[in-house]
């Protein structure tokens, strides 16, 4: 009898401890939750969903711009063209710049020389990363001057303001840019180009 209720008591005490420890469990861990369900404890484990990183667009400056040499029928043409550019979404920039051109050709009549320069601005989106579409206004000062080779000729000096207004679309790849442009403006008297369309390669930084 009394060993019978020995293991009883035993056994009461050691059920008490078990449940004791699994509730100081339950209560002090908030990571884990234990349900019942037909005598049957089942562990489930909260998992903490990671946060999902988002890229926040930083506007900045880049600068670039084009530059070019070319030689044609004893002529000469450099082109400088630094610009900066202001990144004012991930489609969208603006952005203006400083044009030097000199131009130069002699042949058996005459010779000429011009220097051509003055500012710029832009503005431009691009619909997918590797498209550009632009708008650009510049205006140039001209100045030159023409030396003919016959008496009866006198040189002529010249000096005037030419404005154009560009619509352009590029290929854009990292850093170079390369496509055409066409002035609305031109005027095949004053525009230092021999045409209104004409191609465009630029460079980003």
């Amino acid at each position: 009898m009394l060993r019978h209720l020995f293991c009883t008591v035993c056994f009461i005490l050691f059920s008490a401890a078990v449940f004791a420890q699994e509730k100081d469990t339950i209560q002090n861990n908030s990571n884990y939750e234990f349900l019942s369900e037909k005598n049957e404890t089942t562990q489930t484990t909260q998992a903490t969903k990671p946060k999902k990183q988002t890229y926040q667009f930083q506007r900045s400056w880049s600068f670039g711009g084009n530059i070019g040499l070319s030689f044609w029928n004893g002529g000469t043409d450099i082109l400088i063209a630094p610009k900066a550019y202001y990144n004012l979404s991930p489609k969208f920039l603006t952005g203006f710049g400083l044009t030097y051109i000199y131009s130069s050709q002699e042949d058996d009549f005459a010779k000429y020389s011009q220097n051509s320069f003055g500012p710029s601005v832009m503005i431009a989106v691009r619909p997918v990363p590797m498209l550009q579409l632009s708008a650009e206004y510049e205006g140039l000062q001209t100045n030159g001057s023409t030396d003919f080779k016959f008496a009866d000729r006198a040189d002529t000096d010249y000096s005037y303001w030419n404005n154009a207004l560009y619509l352009g679309a590029s290929f854009v790849s990292r850093n170079v840019s390369f496509g055409v442009r066409y002035d609305l403006l031109y005027d095949s008297t004053r525009s230092v180009y021999s045409s209104a369309w004409s191609p465009v390669i630029g460079f980003y930084f």
